[in-house]
């Protein structure tokens, strides 16, 4: 249990009890400055969860085409999620600082795996959804590229220019390897 309260010179007083002993802490919180220019303080402090008590816990059993059907329901909402991300990362809703890379999905991973295999798995099922809809991404080097030379194909009625196509693989690959290049660094700043 901790009590805090606030002195004049904005450092804070903990008061915390460990094995029914009083002890008083000094800490003086940093500063975090929000996106709207607000300057909050931090201290890092969370709260310890407790477990869920016996009597909120329940298991949840469905059949095979209910399965099946809240299946396809569930990766309905994760596509729609992802497709909403994209967008708002496109139109600067949402920072680049907000992008990931391997060493955020392996964290990810361990931290799913302890919490069991059901969680696990559907961390694997929502990075396999969010990469097939990146495939999809119309970019040369991706599937979705690919889709849109067939698509150019189809409506001028001949293939798209080598030149073309090579412009587009080499524009796509810059901006495929730049947006790794981005995750992969975000993920250094945050380790």
């Amino acid at each position: 249990m901790a009590d805090i309260q606030a002195s004049p010179d904005k450092a804070l007083t903990l008061a915390v009890e460990r094995d029914q002993n009083m002890i008083l802490l000094s800490l003086t919180p940093d500063s975090r400055t929000l996106k709207s220019g607000e300057v909050i303080g931090f201290a890092g402090i969370a709260p310890q969860v407790e477990a869920w008590p016996e009597g909120y816990r329940f298991e949840l059993q469905f059949g095979v085409l209910e399965s099946i059907d809240r299946a396809f329901d569930k990766t309905g909402q994760v596509i729609e999620l992802t497709l909403s991300l994209l967008k708002k990362l496109l139109v600067g809703d949402v920072g680049l600082n907000n992008l990931s890379g391997p060493i955020s999905i392996a964290k990810g991973a361990g931290t799913t795996a302890d919490y069991g295999l059901v969680y696990f798995l559907g961390f694997l099922a929502l990075i396999s959804i969010n990469l097939g809809i990146i495939n999809l991404v119309p970019l040369p080097m991706l599937d979705g590229g690919h889709l849109l030379f067939f698509a150019i194909e189809a409506v001028i009625r001949r293939p798209v220019p080598e030149k073309v196509q090579e412009i587009g693989y080499r524009l796509g690959g810059v901006i495929i390897f730049s947006l790794m290049a981005l995750a992969i660094f975000n993920d250094f700043t945050r380790l």
